[in-house]
C-alpha cells in the first residue's frame, strides 16, 4: 500500500483551469457546436491525413465541445489531445469509454477487471482506488471526462449488453461501489459520468442493435434502477449518460419507426429487430431527462447521450432530428451523432426558426463551461508519462483486485488444487472469432506451472462437428480437462451463447472425467454447462483475470470472490467457496 500510495504523489500534469470564454463571448455557431463531441482514434495521424483532417474540421468548423477516444495508443493520444485544444476556441471535454481503466481503450495498458468482478471483492475501497488511479493516469494524455461508472443493476441474466460492466444485482450493492468509483475519479479533477439512465440492467435486448424496453412501474424503478443514480448524484457526479432504452411507465408517446440506414447504424440491425409499438427512447424524453432526473432527482450537472450512431436512436430518428429531440428534452451533449455536419446545421436551423429556443442552447452552454472549468485541461510530458503512466504499483492493484474477485462457484470433491503432475487438456471455448488465442496469458501460465505441457484445443463458431472427436479423444487419457470459456458480452452482437459443440463436449465429458469451466466473461453460463464439476468466475478476458484465474487454480492465493449476481436455479448471489 505505501507503494500504491508513493505512485499516487508521482509527478503528474498539474490541474489547471483553462481560459474558458464567457458565454457572451461565443457566437451562435460556437454555442451549438459545443453541443456535440466526435470519436477520434489516438494512433499516429500525420496533419494532412484524413483521419486527423475530420476531427479538426470538426473542431475549427463545427466548434464541438468535445472529442472521444477509442482504441487508441498512449502517446500517439497525448499529443493529438494537445494539439486538437490549441485548435479549438474553447478548451475541449476529452472524453473515453474508461470503464476497466485505461486498458478497455488503449492497447499498450493494462486493461483492468470489469465492474462486476471489482463487485466480486465485496470491497468498494477498491473501486474508490481504481477510480483514482484510471482519473490520474486519463488525464496524462489529456482525457479529463470519463463515461463511468456503469450504474446500472443487471438483473436479467439474459442481458446481451451490460452484464459484467455492472457491479451487480443487487441495487444497493451497486451504489455503494458506483459512489466510490465517483468518488476516487473526481478527486483528480476528471468528471465521472454513471451510465446508462434510467437503469439498462433489466433488458434483454442490445441498445446498438434495437430500442430495449423497460417494462417497470415507478415503484420498482425507485426500488432498483434509480438507487444507484441518487448515490452517485448524492456523491457529486458531475455528468451522468442517458441510455436509448425505452420505459413506458415514464413517457408512453410512440416513436415513429424509420427503415434501417447502413450509413448511419454501423451494427446490422435489421428491420425486424426494431420495435413497432416502442414508446419514446429516453434520449429523446423531456419526461425522462428533465422531469426525471433533473426535477425529481435534483441533478443539474451535465447531461450527455449515448452514443447517437447506435439503432435504438438511428431506426427511429434521422441524425439531425435526433440532435434537436435530445436537446428538446434536455441533454447537453450528444455524443458521436453519425452526422454531425447535418446534425450541428438542423440544430442552428432549429434555433433560427424558433423551434429550439436560444435560452435553451445557452442553458447547456453554461453547464458545459462549468465542467470544463471544473476539469481543466493538460497532457502530461513524455517522461511524466513515462514514469507515472501504468506504473508498478497500479499494476499491482489492478492484479489485486484481480486475485480476490476470482469466484470459486463449485467445486467437484478434491479438484483444487490443481497437481503440476496432472495431465491437462485446455479446451478454450471463445466467442472472439477475431482472435486466434483469445486466452494466451491463462495458456502461457498454465504450461509454467504444469510438468507436462497441456494439450490446447479451441472451440468456437467455425468448429466442425468432424473436429470434436480428436478433441474427445484427447480428452479421455487427461487427469482433468478445463473448458476455458471466453465467451462475453460484446458491444452490438445482440446475444451471448456457449456454442452447442462445446455444451454437448462438456456435457458427456463431465460424468467420467473431472471437468473444469472457467467464465472468462459472464457468470450466467453455468445455466448452459450445468454438468460442470467445478465452476470458477473469472468475469472477463483480460491478461490480469487469466493470472488470476490459473493462480486460484494451483492454490497460490486465497480464493474468496463472492457471486454479484444470481445464476437462476444453481447459484445465489454471494455464493463462493472459500479457499484459504
Amino acid at each position: 500500500m505505501l507503494g500504491f500510495l508513493a505512485s499516487m504523489c508521482a509527478s503528474v500534469p498539474q490541474h489547471h483551469t483553462a481560459a474558458i470564454p464567457p458565454i457572451e463571448q461565443l457566437s451562435l455557431d460556437d454555442k451549438v457546436g459545443q453541443l456535440f463531441a466526435v470519436i477520434g482514434h489516438g494512433v499516429f495521424m500525420s496533419e494532412s491525413s484524413m483521419a486527423y483532417q475530420e476531427v479538426l474540421h470538426h473542431v475549427r468548423d463545427n466548434h464541438v465541445g468535445g472529442v472521444m477516444w477509442s482504441v487508441s495508443n498512449v502517446y500517439e493520444t497525448a499529443q493529438l489531445s494537445a494539439r486538437l485544444q490549441r485548435e479549438s476556441k474553447v478548451p475541449l471535454l476529452i472524453s473515453a469509454d474508461l470503464e476497466s481503466g485505461m486498458g478497455m481503450r488503449f492497447l499498450d495498458t493494462t486493461y483492468w477487471p470489469w465492474a462486476m468482478a471489482v463487485a466480486a471483492t465485496g470491497d468498494p475501497s477498491l473501486a474508490e482506488q481504481e477510480g483514482r488511479v484510471v482519473a490520474r493516469e486519463a488525464r496524462m494524455v489529456g482525457i479529463n471526462h470519463i463515461y463511468a461508472p456503469v450504474a446500472d443493476v443487471n438483473v436479467d441474466p439474459d442481458n446481451p449488453v451490460i452484464n459484467t460492466r455492472s457491479f451487480g444485482e443487487d441495487p444497493a450493492d451497486v451504489s455503494r461501489f458506483v459512489a466510490a468509483f465517483v468518488r476516487g475519479v473526481q478527486s483528480e479533477h476528471v468528471l465521472a459520468t454513471a451510465k446508462h439512465f434510467p437503469g439498462h440492467g433489466d433488458t434483454h435486448v442490445d441498445s446498438h442493435r434495437s430500442l430495449p424496453i423497460l417494462a417497470v412501474d415507478r415503484a420498482r424503478l425507485e426500488q432498483v434502477e434509480l438507487l444507484p443514480f441518487r448515490a452517485a448524484i448524492n456523491a457529486g457526479v458531475k455528468s451522468i449518460m442517458i441510455g436509448h432504452l425505452a420505459v413506458p411507465a415514464l413517457d408512453q408517446e410512440l416513436v415513429p419507426v424509420r427503415p434501417p440506414d447502413p450509413g448511419e447504424n454501423p451494427y446490422g440491425t435489421a428491420a425486424s429487430e426494431v420495435p413497432q409499438n416502442g414508446t419514446m427512447p429516453a434520449t429523446t424524453s423531456k419526461k425522462i431527462i428533465t422531469g426525471l432526473l433533473r426535477h425529481d432527482l435534483k441533478f443539474d450537472g451535465l447531461v450527455v447521450s449515448d452514443a447517437m450512431d447506435m439503432g435504438g436512436i438511428t431506426e427511429h430518428f434521422s441524425a439531425g432530428e435526433a440532435a434537436i429531440r435530445a436537446i428538446e428534452a434536455g441533454q447537453d451533449q450528444i455524443l458521436l451523432s453519425p452526422n454531425v455536419d447535418a446534425a450541428v446545421a438542423a440544430v442552428k436551423a432549429a434555433v433560427v426558426s424558433g423551434r429550439l429556443p436560444e435560452a435553451r442552447i445557452d442553458e447547456s452552454v453554461r453547464r458545459i463551461l462549468a465542467a470544463k472549468a471544473f476539469a481543466g485541461a493538460g497532457v502530461g510530458t513524455p517522461d511524466e508519462i513515462f514514469l507515472g503512466l501504468d506504473t508498478k504499483e497500479h499494476r499491482e492493484l489492478a492484479q489485486s483486485i484481480a486475485r480476490r474477485a476470482v469466484t470459486l462457484v463449485r467445486e467437484q470433491a478434491g479438484a483444487l488444487p490443481v497437481k503440476k503432475s496432472a495431465r491437462v487438456v485446455i479446451i478454450t471455448v471463445s466467442d472472439f472469432q477475431e482472435l486466434v488465442s483469445p486466452l494466451p496469458d491463462f495458456e502461457r501460465e498454465m504450461r509454467r506451472r504444469l510438468t507436462a505441457p497441456p494439450q490446447t484445443f479451441l472451440i468456437d463458431a467455425r468448429t466442425t462437428p468432424e473436429s470434436i472427436g480428436p478433441i474427445a479423444a484427447a480428452a479421455q487419457n487427461a487427469d482433468a480437462v478445463i473448458f476455458a470459456m471466453a465467451v462475453r458480452t460484446r458491444s452490438g452482437s445482440g446475444s451471448i451463447a456457449v456454442p452447442e459443440s462445446a455444451r454437448k463436449l462438456l456435457a458427456d465429458l463431465a460424468p467420467r472425467i473431472p471437468t473444469f469451466a472457467i467464465s472468462f466473461g459472464t457468470p450466467y453460463l453455468l445455466r448452459e454447462i450445468p454438468a460442470a464439476g467445478t465452476y470458477v468466475c473469472a468475469y472477463g478476458i483480460q491478461p490480469v483475470m487469466q493470472v488470476a484465474a490459473v493462480h486460484a487454480l494451483f492454490g497460490e492465493v486465497p480464493v474468496s470472490g463472492k457471486l454479484p449476481v444470481t445464476i437462476p436455479g444453481l447459484a445465489m448471489r454471494g455464493a463462493g467457496i472459500v479457499k484459504p
